[in-house]
């Protein structure tokens, strides 16, 4: 923790810093070369500038849509309340505070799932919502297991604090003290210290962050693990969230362009083998794949961390220089890298004694489930593609930490590159 809460250079997760300037110059000239092009095509062969048929696909029941989101993150703030109840001794955390923990959980994440399906939404609303739902349950469970852990070990501290002074009475109206109880009292004169250097993070100490603020506040950082306090810069660049605004509208666009013009219909081309439709949709779907990861990670997570002045900006590292899979479950998703390094990883290993392996093999498994249940909600099949080829990549792992990939780098990420270039498109198909 006090090394996140060092001062942090924010300096280069500025798109407009120096290094980057000529960069980003072309490629959003670029891609405007490429909206336009695709405009005076769509004209020449339909007779208007831009097809709405995607539009009206993902706009369909948006004010429900809205609506419904807005009630599901509101329905999180009963965390709050819950953690009060561990620190009024209400719920004991380490017993049915933490069972009670995981059926709300349970019953807020497929509740929201039949609302989905039960509102019969189509593929984009409902993979945005699922989404959405899986976000705030990760959140709502870091913030709930930091504040019952530490319930916990504040009933601990309170308990020695009452018993430390009796012990120490006692001692010195006894002539004939113990080395046994003079380490006694010792020891939980260390405890005490240890306990009280973890009700405080940085300036928030606990239970005070126990508070509607404080929960609102990790609402708006871009960070699914909690902690009582984060880094902070000194004030919000209004120009900053400007052109992260800017940018997510215009790659928004050129996402839609990309969809509606290169993807759709040749997804739905009955004429066209499976073969040939993978083949002329590869670098739709990789422009595709760049732009989502672009809008999320580098605009709307940015915009969120200037918004709430959240300094952490390491979102993700250089993900397209890797050689193993596992290298990229570490890179190109760091949020949820975090949250499943934290609270299924370590806590594998520290309360259910797994090993490493069968700790990394449950980590896999947990974010296969939850990629295949956003397939299997927008798409309203169970085929379990998603969930094979991601657990497949637990054997390529093993393959690609061979000494033959680590002596030629450009093989392995050769590799790496010409998997992510055929399975999304196979998974379009497939799905």
């Amino acid at each position: 923790f006090k090394a996140r809460m060092t001062q942090f250079d924010l300096s280069n997760t500025d798109s407009s810093n120096g290094t980057f300037r000529g960069f980003y110059t072309l490629f959003w000239i670029a891609m405007g070369l490429y909206v336009i092009q695709t405009v005076v095509r769509c004209y020449e062969q339909e007779g208007i500038l831009l097809s709405l048929g995607f539009f009206r696909l993902f706009s369909k029941d948006g004010f429900t849509l809205l609506i419904s989101d807005m009630i599901m993150v509101s329905m999180t703030t009963f965390s709050v309340l819950f953690s009060k109840l561990f620190v009024w001794n209400v719920l004991p955390y380490e017993t049915v505070g933490y069972i009670v923990q995981h059926t709300c959980q349970a019953f807020f994440l497929f509740g929201n799932i039949y609302w989905t399906i039960w509102r019969e939404w189509p593929w984009v609303q409902s993979g945005f919502f699922t989404m959405h739902t899986i976000v705030m349950m990760m959140k709502m469970h870091s913030y709930t297991v930091l504040n019952g852990d530490l319930s916990v070990k504040y009933r601990r501290l309170k308990h020695l604090k009452r018993e430390l002074p009796k012990l120490v009475a006692a001692s010195n109206n006894n002539s004939n003290v113990t080395a046994e109880q003079e380490d006694t009292i010792q020891d939980m004169e260390a405890e005490i210290s240890f306990l009280e250097g973890e009700m405080v993070h940085g300036k928030a100490t606990f239970p005070n962050n126990i508070t509607l603020t404080n929960f609102l506040d990790y609402l708006l950082v871009p960070s699914l693990v909690y902690w009582m306090e984060y880094p902070r810069t000194e004030k919000i660049r209004i120009w900053y969230v400007f052109e992260k605004t800017t940018a997510t509208l215009g790659s928004f666009l050129m996402l839609y362009v990309t969809t509606e013009r290169y993807i759709l219909p040749k997804l739905y081309d009955p004429s066209m083998s499976e073969p040939r439709v993978i083949l002329e949709l590869l670098f739709p779907f990789m422009i595709n794949y760049l732009f989502i990861f672009y809008i999320i990670f580098e605009c709307i997570l940015n915009a969120f961390a200037e918004l709430s002045r959240f300094a952490d900006r390491n979102f993700y590292d250089d993900w397209w220089n890797s050689v193993t899979y596992d290298e990229f479950a570490r890179k190109w998703n760091k949020p949820v890298h975090h949250w499943l390094l934290r609270h299924v990883y370590a806590q594998s290993i520290q309360s259910y004694k797994l090993s490493k392996f069968n700790a990394t093999f449950v980590t896999f498994l947990l974010s296969s489930i939850f990629h295949e249940l956003v397939l299997i909600i927008t798409s309203r099949k169970i085929r379990l593609y998603m969930f094979g080829i991601q657990m497949l990549q637990l054997p390529m792992i093993v393959i690609g930490r061979m000494p033959l990939f680590k002596k030629h780098f450009w093989l392995g990420n050769s590799f790496f590159w010409l998997c992510m270039f055929f399975g999304p498109p196979l998974l379009g198909i497939l799905y």
